[in-house]
């Protein structure tokens, strides 16, 4: 693994991206990245965590686009502290909940209803064919290595008539951020965690091409541009834009996360 990391794993914003060999490593990396807490630091202005309430709203668009049921088998994949599996296990769902890193996986819903938490490799997932009537993948393809394969293992591991919820941030790709670049106005912010970075147009192309058809698709947090500069000047700033840019849900092309449900074909 190599790449620069200016302040160790918590530090994945404006550093070089990082380069894995292989998964051995990409697993290793993040068993110690939650060792050492894991994303709990995040983005915080005047006191208040701008990716936390990124990261609840990613989880609410999640929710609301399963609608999971009573009696659903569903897939958490990249499931990272289970926040979200222990919600829909709590709908009746039997929630299975994968992550690369074994140490990802909160403690403290061990004990939940019908959650089953396995540490597993999205490229190679350990379930039958047709085995769930949904999968969810929050946040979670931007960070592997093969994201065709794991595509690939979403079909194989869907019933003929399964969904697939997916949040992906398309940061750097949206129409305001191709604006800046033309204009020459500021500079893309990197993201050393990102091993593949897609706009909602390629998104669509690649999920596509694995076999899926799209049904619906909203952004979660849309794109103000120079505007979110506003953020560094008071609390009242930082805390109304945050919200504002998450009540627009129309542009997913202009939002920095997309909520995408996809229909498996055939």
């Amino acid at each position: 693994m190599s790449g620069r990391r200016r302040r160790g794993y918590a530090g994945i914003l404006d550093e070089a991206q990082l380069q894995f060999r292989d998964n051995a490593e990409l697993e290793r990396y993040y068993e110690e990245k939650y060792r050492g807490g894991g994303y709990e630091a995040g983005c915080v202005r005047f006191g208040i965590n701008i990716s936390e309430l990124y990261h609840v709203e990613r989880h609410h668009a999640a929710f609301r686009a399963m609608a999971p049921q009573p009696g659903q088998v569903l897939l958490d994949a990249g499931c990272g502290t289970g926040r979200l599996a222990a919600q829909l296990a709590a709908s009746g769902a039997e929630v299975q909940a994968v992550d690369i890193a074994g140490n990802a996986f909160d403690p403290a819903h061990a004990a939940i209803a019908h959650l089953h938490f396995q540490k597993m490799n999205l490229e190679q997932l350990d379930f039958p064919d047709g085995t769930f009537d949904q999968i969810v993948c929050v946040e979670a393809l931007e960070h592997v290595l093969d994201p065709q394969r794991v595509l690939a293992e979403f079909r194989r591991t869907l019933k003929s008539a399964g969904r697939l919820v997916l949040s992906y941030p398309t940061v750097n790709r949206t129409a305001m951020q191709r604006l800046h670049r033309v204009l020459r106005i500021g500079r893309p912010i990197g993201i050393s965690e990102h091993l593949n970075e897609w706009s909602f147009a390629e998104l669509r192309e690649h999920v596509t091409a694995a076999g899926f058809r799209l049904r619906t698709a909203e952004g979660i947090v849309f794109d103000l541009g120079l505007l979110n500069g506003l953020k560094a000047v008071s609390r009242s700033f930082a805390l109304g834009l945050t919200k504002f840019s998450l009540k627009i849900r129309r542009f997913p092309r202009n939002s920095l996360f997309v909520s995408a449900v996809f229909a498996k074909v055939g």
